[in-house]
């Protein structure tokens, strides 16, 4: 049985999929994961450099999280969404939320996108859905996290809105002991009342 949020996450996932075209004549189609979508991810995954992959803090999903997109309840805390041109996977985006606690108002979000989409506002109209989400969910505000070195991606999420909150020097080590900044972003979303008590 899905909990109060899930009814209103199960509402706002009734909209996909939906169909974006960009400003250069990219059409591409945003949905949420489904079970047959492991090798076109695989695929897409495999487009990273090794870098970006050491850099980003949400490495691959793994079999678990298409295995569970069969139930749209598992997507409660995690909605994964990805972004198609044809068959082909061009960006995976994430929503989290929390089922309780002070920050159950708060989603976090994440926006991978493929090397060869980037730069022709994709990421702004993934970020557009995943805001209409995080609104229907009684989700008031957005965070993002990044690795310092991710100047591209932290660009692009400022661009679409967020702003920086908090950047921590050296707060980060990677697998060799390195220090990374730590840069967090945020947004507040517009909600409706009835909303805004989601998760008490």
């Amino acid at each position: 049985m899905l909990s109060e949020g899930g009814v209103m996450l199960e509402f706002a996932l009734d909209k996909f999929p939906v169909s974006h075209t960009l400003s250069n004549g990219v059409s591409f189609e945003t949905r949420p994961l489904k079970p047959e979508d492991e090798a076109a991810y695989e695929d897409f995954y495999n487009s990273l450099s090794e870098m970006e992959k050491f850099l980003i803090k949400h490495r691959h999903p793994g079999h678990d999280l298409f295995a569970a997109a069969e139930d749209v309840s598992n997507f409660e805390e995690r909605l994964p969404l990805l972004a198609f041109v044809g068959d082909k996977v061009v960006a995976h985006a994430s929503l989290h939320q929390r089922p309780g606690g002070w920050k159950r108002h708060v989603g976090m979000v994440g926006v991978l996108v493929h090397p060869d989409y980037r730069g022709i506002g994709l990421v702004k109209r993934i970020i557009d859905d995943l805001i209409e989400i995080a609104q229907h969910c009684g989700l008031t505000k957005l965070e993002a996290e990044f690795n310092g070195e991710r100047k591209r991606a932290i660009n692009d999420f400022l661009e679409c809105g967020f702003r920086e909150l908090v950047r921590l020097p050296d707060y980060l080590l990677d697998n060799e002991a390195r220090p990374h900044d730590w840069v967090l972003l945020g947004m507040s979303t517009v909600t409706s009342v009835e909303n805004a008590g989601a998760g008490d």
